[in-house]
């Protein structure tokens, strides 16, 4: 499949409000755990994401209903990799040209999956645009920064920092005032520089610290034993409940002792066990949003005449 890319379409234009469901709701949210249950090294990045991007928003000052859609969009920005090989998401190796251009198809993917869902308006601006750039070097459109709407920008800034302090296939994850040193360095031209600016306050008052390293509230990462991908653990699982990693196949004992994670191998390896949503959590994030949010027209974010 070919991508064009004509950024017109995606200028907000007319306003409308949308009733949310909390069936639909949850079928945006299962996309977007479901592309990160397929990938070992990157347990919880789409939750803290949505949680670095709630506080953002509120650090900036926006309206209740722009925090949800910021913390929304946040949770389901990579849904587009969903097209991706997992030979090519889980590669411990440097990209090849070829396969870092496949990459950069995700956020078009991405758009395609939810252009005709009932609730897309909600964040197909936020899955198109997070790659772009303030200096208009980003992807798929080359975005300037007065073309950016504040989802993007926001969601930019969280998972910028995510993806620096976590754990990778390819990639052992910056210390935190490391990574913050390197937001504070692509303020302006990579990142909007009032949000980083926001952002650093967030991290001076040690609010980012309950989401750093944690895939859930009180729920901190926990290393695989044997071959050091993190496991996200999730909210069903209870001490002495049996969990396993999807990169080495290992089945483990969990132990919870003073509110730390801790591992049990149990020598045993599972081959037939697949990937699955959090869905408490899916549910608990359902359950928190507001009743109504108003959002651009779903015309101003038309995918369909530049997908061929």
């Amino acid at each position: 499949m070919a991508y064009k890319f004509n950024p017109k379409l995606f200028i907000p234009g007319k306003q409308k409000h949308i009733d949310l469901s909390a069936k639909l709701l949850k079928s945006v949210l299962v996309l977007g755990a479901v592309i990160e249950a397929r990938d070992a090294y990157t347990g919880g990045h789409t939750w803290r994401v949505g949680q670095y991007s709630r506080l953002l928003a509120e650090q900036a000052g926006l309206a209740p209903s722009e925090i949800f859609l910021a913390s929304l969009g946040g949770f389901v920005h990579d849904i587009g990799k969903i097209g991706i090989p997992d030979r090519i998401l889980a590669k411990p190796e440097r990209l090849t040209n070829d396969e870092f251009a496949l990459i950069k198809t995700h956020p078009l993917v991405g758009a395609t999956l939810l252009a005709d869902h009932p609730l897309g308006p909600l964040v197909l601006d936020a899955i198109t645009h997070h790659h772009e750039r303030f200096d208009g070097q980003g992807y798929p459109g080359k975005l300037t920064e007065e073309r950016l709407s504040i989802y993007p920008r926001i969601i930019a800034v969280a998972d910028t920092f995510d993806a620096m302090t976590s754990i990778r296939s390819y990639s052992k994850g910056m210390p935190k005032e490391e990574a913050l040193a390197q937001l504070s360095a692509a303020s302006g031209h990579h990142l909007d520089g009032t949000l980083v600016s926001d952002f650093l306050a967030l991290a001076a008052k040690g609010s980012l610290d309950c989401i750093l390293g944690h895939s859930d509230e009180s729920r901190p990462l926990v290393n695989c034993p044997m071959d050091g991908p993190i496991l996200a653990l999730p909210r069903n699982k209870k001490d002495g409940d049996v969990v396993h990693c999807h990169a080495c196949k290992g089945l483990y004992r969990l132990h919870i002792v003073t509110g730390s994670f801790e591992l049990e191998p149990l020598m045993q390896k599972r081959f037939d066990l697949q990937p699955e949503a959090d869905l408490e959590q899916i549910d608990e994030l359902a359950r928190r949003a507001p009743r109504r949010v108003k959002v651009a027209s779903s015309e101003s974010y038309s995918v369909r005449s530049y997908i061929g």
